[in-house]
């Protein structure tokens, strides 16, 4: 059975494009792309979830702002993180930070996307300031930091994202 679509067809998350230096070292790549050392993501859309959860954890948010880049939705529905596609990050994220379940409804996904959209830029935002105040001139020190903070979130991330995909099955069958 083919899964369902989280989102409309040919929606797009949107991420600064200042801070794809900061998305390239995640991905282990210099600031021209190339391969420079040990790659924590292998694709952009593991470091922008990663900011929008550590945006959440830090309520942290701001505008993306007209220099941007996007990635297709779709992209985030085929990667996955454990059993759940990484599009349930782009539903739980806002949902946690806001409490708002009305941002489920359809005509409000926009907003949702918006509001993750937020989240993941001002995550990035904050890194790039922790990164620029420590004295670890890698900036490893600080991504480890934020990665034991995401990870301690992401359970509840992540059980929330199952509880949403078993609904979804449920839906799918009835």
């Amino acid at each position: 059975m083919s899964q369902q679509s989280l989102f409309t067809a040919g929606k797009t998350i949107y991420w600064p494009a200042e801070f794809a230096d900061l998305v390239s070292m995640l991905k282990g790549q210099d600031s021209l792309g190339k391969p420079s050392h040990s790659a924590l993501y292998s694709f952009n859309t593991g470091p922008i979830v990663l900011a929008a959860i550590i945006g959440l954890i830090h309520d942290r948010e701001r505008n993306v702002g007209p220099q941007r880049l996007e990635i297709n939705v779709d992209i985030f529905e085929r990667q996955k993180l454990v059993n759940s596609s990484l599009a349930s990050f782009i539903l739980l994220i806002p949902l946690i930070g806001t409490n708002d379940l009305e941002l489920l409804r359809p005509e409000r996904e926009d907003e949702l996307l918006g509001k993750f959209q937020r989240y993941a830029a001002g995550g990035l935002e904050y890194l790039r300031s922790a990164m620029s105040r420590s004295s670890d001139s890698t900036g490893f020190a600080v991504i480890r930091a934020e990665i034991e903070k995401a990870m301690m979130a992401t359970p509840r991330i992540i059980q929330a994202a199952r509880r949403l995909a078993e609904e979804e099955e449920e839906d799918i069958r009835i």
